[in-house]
């Protein structure tokens, strides 16, 4: 599921590109079988916001603040998947931080387990 909002970023298309392939691959990964993943993107106050969110088991309350560590892999891993290196999110911090933007893993509302990534780019429209 895709919502979007007509927005102008000046973004490198190669980091762009794989900054939201990391968080997409990781939300599949993640989801349970025939699970969905939404990707919205909004405006807000002079920014462009991308949530990410699937209906997987989320990050671990104590993994939250070092998810965006290379080599950091959390607790909740998907069962029978191929383990990941653990420096997808740490890309995905880094070329978003060189666009002036932000990535930040947040509680989805209402539930205290589950999370989801919100990215916020500047809007030059």
């Amino acid at each position: 599921e895709v919502s979007v909002e007509r927005s102008v970023l000046l973004l490198d298309a190669e980091k762009s590109t794989a900054a939201m392939g990391n968080l997409l691959s990781n939300a599949i990964r993640f989801s349970p079988e025939h699970g969905t993943v939404r990707l919205a993107v909004s405006r807000t106050s002079g920014q462009v916001r991308v949530d990410v969110t699937d209906e997987g088991p989320g990050v671990a309350p104590a993994d939250r603040a070092h998810v965006f560590e290379p080599f950091y892999r959390g607790e909740r891993q998907p069962e029978n998947a191929v383990r990941g290196t653990g420096i997808g999110l740490s890309i995905v911090q880094e070329y978003i931080h060189a666009h002036g933007g932000r990535v930040q893993v947040l509680q989805m509302p209402g539930d205290a387990l589950r999370s989801f990534f919100r990215i916020e780019l500047p809007d030059v429209s």
